[in-house]
């Protein structure tokens, strides 16, 4: 399962040799391999929690709306070796028993990191805290991380949130007050392709928590491919999928607490289309810093080159921060998250001789970096879909 080909960790008898050659420190293997212990682990867990705690005082001109933040979170899970399941709990089955699991939330205005937690595989979404909440924040939620609760605590603190509405979830309406049963699915029947309804609802049957529903009935082909997902996976193979839940398929169904002069129902999809930056975020973690390629080796080893991978990518996104306000504002273009972090990772070797031997030369090799990122980051147009600058732009 798991390659003995050494891509994202780098071995002891590299590390030795790197660390002579860049510092003139001679260390033997093992030596080295004594010193990835437990307060190693927490050494460099402290520097990542240091290294979220350096922001860029950067001041956002490009951007202007209604919302002083628009915070998305995900996480992104990979398997590990059997051996560290005690620590780290996989799905087991198919899968591993050992399993990691990174949440991530990051603010897309400023492109700032809010927070990186490290768990093990199986801690639910939904338990993850809400981080950094403050007044006029957009909190842009997938379905994992549904739920009635948090969205009370979400609109207590004067903040806003746009989240996909949960299959199964009651709905009621309050008609002279009264509530009453809301068979969204009968709705959905009477709905023509591209139509939009706009509708007050309470969710939940104890908590009657009221909301916003904006309901949009899909092209048949749209439908279509959002069945063939729940179809394919194999836990709804042995359980079955009822018809209603394949017939809700036909809608997008979003919730909010923002009034429609906030985020008009046209904006609504495109908005929430802002939350899979987090997936290509992901994509560059795997594909040009190889954080899910793991070979075996002792845990705390695993652990401290898992903290340093994680402050790596804190370190590359703020400059990426910094670089894409520069770039919009000097050729009203934007930066591709996966052509930057690749370039970065291209560079290390050359980012670390800078940083140990040549600070000098730092402002040189920036300007040399912005010349590349001009030639070779710029993200494509691509057909019939919305830069994420060019959303933004259209918020009130």
């Amino acid at each position: 399962m798991f390659s003995s080909k050494k891509e994202g960790i780098v071995s002891l008898e590299d590390l030795c040799r790197e660390l002579q050659k860049d510092t003139g420190i001679k260390i033997r293997k093992q030596s080295l391999q004594d010193r990835f212990g437990s307060q190693g682990v927490m050494f460099m867990k402290k520097m990542v929690e240091y290294a979220l705690t350096k922001k860029l005082d950067l001041k956002r001109e490009h951007i202007v709306c209604g919302f002083e933040r628009i915070i998305i979170n995900d996480s992104t899970v990979f398997q590990l070796p059997e051996e560290y399941a005690e620590k780290y709990k996989g799905y087991g089955g198919g899968a591993s028993n050992a399993g990691i699991k990174n949440q991530y939330c990051f603010d897309i205005l400023s492109q700032e990191i809010i927070d990186i937690t490290v768990q093990q595989a199986t801690i639910l979404d939904c338990k993850y805290d809400l981080q950094d909440l403050r007044a006029n924040d957009l909190r842009i939620e997938d379905l994992g991380y549904f739920k009635l609760e948090k969205f009370r605590i979400i609109e207590k603190a004067k903040a806003f949130y746009l989240s996909r509405l949960k299959f199964g979830v009651t709905i009621y309406t309050l008609k002279e007050g009264e509530y009453q049963r809301l068979d969204l699915l009968k709705v959905v029947s009477n709905m023509k392709e591209g139509e939009i309804k706009n509708i007050s609802i309470y969710l939940g049957k104890k908590e009657k928590y009221p909301t916003r529903l904006i309901v949009e009935k899909v092209p048949e082909q749209v439908a279509n491919e959002k069945r063939r997902k729940p179809q394919t996976d194999k836990q709804n193979k042995r359980k079955g999928i009822s018809k209603e839940r394949l017939v809700f398929c036909n809608i997008n169904a979003l919730i909010t607490n923002c009034t429609e002069e906030q985020l008009p129902n046209k904006l609504l999809r495109q908005c929430y289309s802002l939350r899979w930056q987090i997936e290509i975020i992901f994509k560059a973690w795997k594909t040009s810093f190889k954080i899910d390629k793991i070979t075996q080796m002792k845990l705390e080893r695993f652990e401290c080159f898992h903290y340093g991978c994680l402050m790596l990518i804190i370190i590359s996104t703020n400059v990426l921060s910094y670089f894409k306000q520069w770039c919009f504002s000097k050729h009203r273009e934007e930066i591709s998250e996966l052509k930057f972090f690749k370039l970065i990772a291209s560079m290390k070797q050359e980012i670390k001789q800078i940083i140990i031997k040549q600070k000098d030369e730092i402002e040189l090799f920036l300007n040399h970096l912005a010349s590349i990122i001009e030639r070779t980051c710029v993200k494509e147009q691509k057909k019939n879909r919305l830069k994420p600058l060019s959303i933004l732009k259209n918020l009130p």
